[in-house]
Parts: C-alpha cells; structure tokens; sequence
C-alpha cells in the first residue's frame, strides 16, 4: 500500500486508485469463481478406462506451481548463459512521468506520496496502465531490435512488473558477450532520450530535497536469476500478501497483461509441467537428486538429458521438430500438436503425449469425454491432463 499523505488521500485521484486495486481485486475473484463453477458442473471421463475425474481450482496452488515452474526455467536460461559464456545485464525501462498519477519524494530509504502528479497525461489511473503497458511493450520491442544487431548471441528474460501506483514498468535480463555491455549501454541511453523516460528520482538528503539519477542499468549482478525472480515470486504467507497477489492476478487479467517473456528453449514451460506432474514420487526424487548432483535445476536436469519429438499439425501441413540424442537420452517424448487459428492469433490442442524415462512408459495422455452435466449433453474434447 501506498504510504500517502493525509492531504493526498482527502483527493479524488488518491480515491480512484483505491477503487482501483478493489476492482483488481474482486476481478481476480470472480474470474476463479467462474472456473470453479465451469469445474463444478463437469466431468471428465477417460474413454480407454471408463473413470469419471472431477476437476478443481485453487488460486494459491495454481500461483505457487506457476512461479516454481517459471523459477526453473529462468535457472535453466542461466545455465546455458553461462556455458556459453554470456553475461548479464539488467535494465528498467520506466514510463515518462506523465503517466504517474503522483508525485514522490525518498526520505531514509522510503518511499512517501506527497501530492499529486500536475503533468499527469490521461482521464484515468486505468487508462495510463493500459496504454502504458502498450508503450513500454513499443519501446522494448525497438530496444531489442537495435540490441540484436550488435548481439547475435543473445538470452532474455522480460518481466513486467505493478508498482505501487498499478503503473507498470519492465525489468530486462540480457545474456550477452560481456564485450557488448559498453554498445547496449549505448542503445539504451539513446532510447531514454528518444522516448523521454524517467531517469531521475527525488531524494531528501539531510533537510533538503534533490534531485538524484536513478542507475537503469546494471552490469555484473552475482546470480542474476535470483535478482529477476524476485519480480516474480511472492509469498503468500500472510494475508497482505495474499490480496497483493489476488490485485497483480486481476491487474494482468484486466489489461491483458503478460508477466514473464522468456527466450525459447527446445524444452517449452507447458511441456515441462506435463511431464513434472506426471512422474511418480519415486522418479521425481531420482531425477532431482541427479540434477542437485550436478548443481542444476530439474528443469536444466531433463533438457540436457531427453529426446523430443514434436508433430505440429497445421492448415493442411505437418512439422516434426525433433531434439537431443535418442540413443544418449534418459528421457524421451513424443507430442502431436494441433493449431487453430483464432479471430487473433492461433490456439494449440496437445492430441497426445508420451513420456519414458529410462526406456520404461512412464505417462500416456489419454483421451476424455467432457460431460457437462449442467446441459446434459457430451461432445469430445481434448484435456491437457
């Protein structure tokens, strides 16, 4: 929460933020209702067995799975960064200040809101995040544009992330040759200029007030996933911050916000969940003590060490990607993928997906039945089990 004045909080402004986080709030909540109810009134059944599933939502248990699978992945990216011999550099990119709804001063290491922000550009708190969020997505768009023709080898991690006053900004990781630092420092004092943002802060120093730099880029951070995650990961210990969380989860929903953009890797986060939800307790400890062995994370553990095979189907087409060594390999999986085009974009239907570790069939996707017993009728569907 903010820490306001009494005189900033007596302003209409100051209102509509705190109505703001509440509608956040209770759009995160009525979205998960809404799932809860679609789960409630459905019933899977497995066409080869005949047993009937009932399906449940839980925001906490989804919330938690969700950034220990992002955590992985962003581990895994580390990795293969540093084998290659790259290194990071973490940069901010900060909206201009006429999309900060108030004006803030540091006083002893805090944060206080003071009043309110004059040069403030837009009707509503919600219409600077929305159209924020599109420029911030504009500008980094052109950054590593610009940046990718200096830095043929090149990793990222793009994470947006809700300030106090629901403004968002992004944090970027980029892997690079750490000869690269000086040229994307460059880059990047270039776009500040051409794009007008933020780049000063206001600071008591004693009894009087400056203006100060603040530093958007930093270079030689010792373990740099451990410094973007914290983006990333919340604790949902306690009550506050459980209703932070619930306000992200609704702020995102909302504005259609994407959290967390990542480099590809051969092994995609949808795939990794399937198999790590789906390895018996005895095989999951096998491989996480293999992996502790190696001092990397289970995600890093199944990429070095699997054979995939993918068949995306599309339009009237068909593309098999494969990856690994299917001799070498301990764990082997073979996917078939449907695409279909959407009003925008494509959507994916996983058909099938089996998995063996160490040459034994260790999961087979099965084919349900959803019976919605609301209408009381059946039609075939495929389930992401």
């Amino acid at each position: 929460m903010l820490k306001a004045t009494k005189r900033l909080q007596q302003t209409q402004r100051y209102k509509e933020f705190i109505k703001l986080r509440d509608d956040y709030y209770h759009t995160s909540l009525k979205k998960e209702h809404n799932q809860q109810s679609y789960l409630k009134n459905m019933t899977l059944k497995n066409e080869k067995t005949g047993e009937l599933l009932q399906l449940h939502h839980s925001f906490e248990k989804y919330y938690k799975n969700y950034t220990k699978s992002i955590e992985q992945k962003v581990y895994a990216l580390e990795k293969i960064a540093r084998d290659d011999g790259l290194v990071p550099i973490f940069i901010t990119l900060t909206l201009p200040s006429k999309f900060h709804p108030f004006q803030s001063v540091r006083h002893n290491g805090k944060r206080n809101y003071v009043a309110l922000n004059e040069h403030f550009g837009f009707e509503s708190i919600e219409e600077a995040v929305s159209i924020g969020y599109q420029y911030l997505n504009h500008i980094y768009r052109t950054f590593y544009k610009r940046v990718k023709l200096h830095a043929k080898e090149l990793l990222y991690i793009k994470v947006v992330e809700q300030h106090k006053t629901l403004i968002p900004h992004f944090h970027i990781l980029f892997y690079v040759k750490k000869e690269k630092n000086k040229i994307i420092e460059k880059i990047f004092d270039n776009l500040i200029n051409e794009f007008e943002l933020s780049q000063t802060d206001l600071e008591f120093i004693g009894d009087e007030l400056h203006e100060t730099d603040t530093k958007s880029v930093k270079t030689g951070i010792n373990r740099a996933s451990k410094y973007i995650t914290k983006y990333i990961v919340k604790n949902l210990a306690d009550g506050a911050d459980y209703y932070n969380a619930r306000i992200l989860d609704g702020w995102k929903r909302h504005h259609r916000i994407r959290i967390i953009t990542m480099s590809n890797l051969p092994l995609s986060m949808a795939e990794y969940r399937i198999i790590y939800h789906n390895l018996d307790k005895e095989i999951k400890e096998e491989l996480l003590n293999e992996a502790k062995k190696q001092d990397m994370s289970l995600f890093s553990y199944i990429l070095e060490n699997m054979f995939k095979l993918r068949k995306l189907h599309k339009d009237e087409a068909k593309a098999i990607k494969k990856h690994g060594n299917i001799d070498k390999a301990k764990i082997h999986f073979f996917a078939d993928v449907t695409r279909y085009k959407r009003q925008v974009g494509y959507a994916y239907s996983l058909d099938s997906f089996t998995l063996f570790i160490n040459h034994n069939l260790t999961y087979e996707k099965s084919q349900y039945t959803k019976i919605m017993e609301i209408y009381n009728y059946e039609h075939k569907t495929y389930y992401d089990w």
